[in-house]
């Protein structure tokens, strides 16, 4: 009988466990999200967890001088962005969160692995445009912004 009643408290244990994690999986971290309303372009510089992910992927060696070219990339590209007029926000958040003007969310997740440093440009209405840094006025141009 004690064997019984033990058998079944786990198997209820272990399920509500499991019904746990999945609603933890479809949750939006609100403390790490960024929510982004209207153009703008958002820069997204890694920290914390994501940053020590990165160095160890890459190497101690080879790690600060990427960290200092991007961040120079980075910080070229902003001031174009701004020129254009453009919104720019720079962030370490790893979830963005997009709204469209039709209320629609978009949502992107930079804790994933194949993202680093990052540009996105945001008209507002449709998809944001994941820059290559090396050729910010390309995707500028792509993202369907219309100067004012």
């Amino acid at each position: 009988m004690t064997r019984l009643f033990l058998f079944l408290f786990t198997a209820v244990l272990l399920a509500s466990c499991g019904q746990a994690s999945e609603q933890s999986r479809n949750a939006i971290d609100t403390t790490n999200t960024l929510t982004i309303k209207g153009p703008t372009a958002v820069l997204f510089r890694p920290a914390g967890n994501k940053l020590r992910y990165i160095k160890a992927d890459i190497g101690e060696k080879g790690f600060p001088s990427l960290q200092t070219a991007n961040n120079s990339i980075l910080a070229e590209d902003s001031v174009y962005l701004a020129g254009k007029g453009l919104k720019v926000i720079s962030t370490s958040a790893t979830q963005l969160q997009f709204i469209r003007a039709n209320g629609e969310i978009l949502y992107v997740n930079l804790a994933h692995p194949k993202y680093t440093w990052e540009i996105f440009i945001y008209n507002g209405y449709s998809d944001p445009v994941k820059a290559d840094l090396t050729d910010i006025e390309a995707a500028y141009l792509e993202s369907g912004i219309k100067q004012p």
